[in-house]
């Protein structure tokens, strides 16, 4: 196997490992995009099935979502503990978030898990849920919504990132496509005929500038005009923009809603043009479990490794497990790749990181904390009732 060695006090890890890196490239050389990831889910699949887990195809109808479960007894009353696979790409970047490595880590974490419960000889029922689009288009959302978390217990994630940290948050957000609909007209011939939709898109930026100047410091506005027009001598019928709203939770993304739709109905009356504001996803910023975020903590102190506590509300990025974090206790952790040198997530230069020797023994070492972490769910009831009385007593 190419890279480091993981830890050596798994015996199984280097075998495990090497048929995991095997997936982990596959998938960072065959990028695809959300809800067309057949290849990764059918490669993911492939390996769960050896290692004998129990796959469920075509989870609430998404052809490129499955769950693996794997069950040390036949008591239904033993809850289910789920590590969560992401391995959708990005468009003409590929694997620039390292999806691959989230697959990776979740995949170890699982068939580290299940080694060290039967050894143990503990009951315990475990679940790896392939989880696509995760990309603006929601997979887990859609999962969330069909019930796919019903059964699930708690559940952990964890994501490459230019550095090592326990979870710490992620804001809600909200896109929405903003159309201006005016009137046509020769642009030399007959201006005063038409009504310039790319006034009113142009008037909107302008009052998106001036409220950006009034936004908290865990709020963000951002986006693009995707249509400006057709030709520069015709006064354009229908311009559009693209933008994102991002806030520390649902009741300020809601009040963000209202201002940026006020924003666009002042920019149509005052140019003469009619809009439309098109909400088309969102996901919900991540409820906080100090507990597992404090277990992942004393996981890497093991390792040597001494990060800093978080509270969960430094996080400025999305993600849809956040909505997962509303439905079940779960955390979502990141591990370093870029061996310190700092490096942003969709970027060419963090895509080949994503394939080294290096990020997949971070990731590994990642999947091997992962399953510790389930385990102490399993044999320590104190800890699993700190588990859910974090996630009942949080903000939400």
């Amino acid at each position: 196997m190419k890279g480091a060695a993981v830890n050596s006090s798994l015996p199984f890890a280097s075998e495990a490992a090497s048929a995991v890196r095997k997936v982990s490239d596959f998938i960072h050389d065959n990028p695809e995009l959300g809800y067309k990831e057949f290849q990764a889910s059918a490669k993911l699949k492939e390996l769960l099935r050896s290692w004998g887990f129990r796959i469920e195809e075509n989870v609430c109808g998404l052809e490129t979502a499955f769950k693996a479960y794997w069950e040390s007894t036949d008591d239904k009353n033993i809850p289910v503990f789920c590590f969560m696979g992401e391995y959708d790409a990005l468009a003409g970047l590929g694997h620039g978030c390292g999806h691959n490595l989230i697959a990776a880590a979740s995949l170890f974490a699982a068939y580290a898990a299940k080694r060290m419960i039967e050894t143990d000889r503990i009951p315990a029922r475990i679940c790896y849920i392939g989880t696509p689009a995760e990309e603006g288009l929601g997979g887990k959302v859609k999962l969330v919504a069909g019930g796919a978390f019903q059964d699930i217990a708690a559940g952990v994630i964890a994501h490459p990132l230019d550095h090592t940290s326990p979870d710490f948050g992620c804001l809600s957000v909200a896109r929405a496509y903003i159309d201006f609909y005016g009137r046509a007209s020769h642009a030399a011939f007959a201006p005063e005929e038409g009504i310039n939709a790319l006034d009113a898109l142009v008037a909107f930026y302008d009052g998106i500038l001036e409220w950006k100047k009034t936004i908290t410091e865990r709020q963000r506005v951002h986006g693009i005009f995707t249509k400006g027009g057709d030709a520069a001598n015709i006064i354009p019928d229908h311009t559009q923009a693209f933008f994102y709203i991002r806030a520390g939770n649902e009741s300020e993304i809601g009040l963000m809603k209202q201002r940026l739709e006020s924003i666009a109905s002042g920019a149509a009356a005052k140019t003469g043009c009619r809009t439309a504001v098109n909400w088309v996803s969102a996901y919900k910023g991540m409820v906080f479990n100090k507990s597992l975020n404090d277990e992942f903590i004393r996981g890497w102190r093991e390792y040597g490794v001494e990060l800093k506590e978080t509270n969960g509300t430094e996080g400025r990025g999305s993600t849809d497990t956040g909505d997962v974090s509303y439905v079940i206790p779960c955390a979502h952790y990141y591990f370093g790749v870029t061996g310190g040198i700092p490096a942003a997530l969709h970027t060419v230069e963090f895509r080949e990181f994503a394939k080294t020797d290096e990020a997949f023994e971070a990731a590994m070492k990642t999947g091997s904390i992962m399953a510790q972490v389930c385990l102490r769910y399993f044999t320590d009831k104190t800890f699993r009732e700190a588990v859910h009385r974090d996630f009942e007593t949080a903000e939400k």
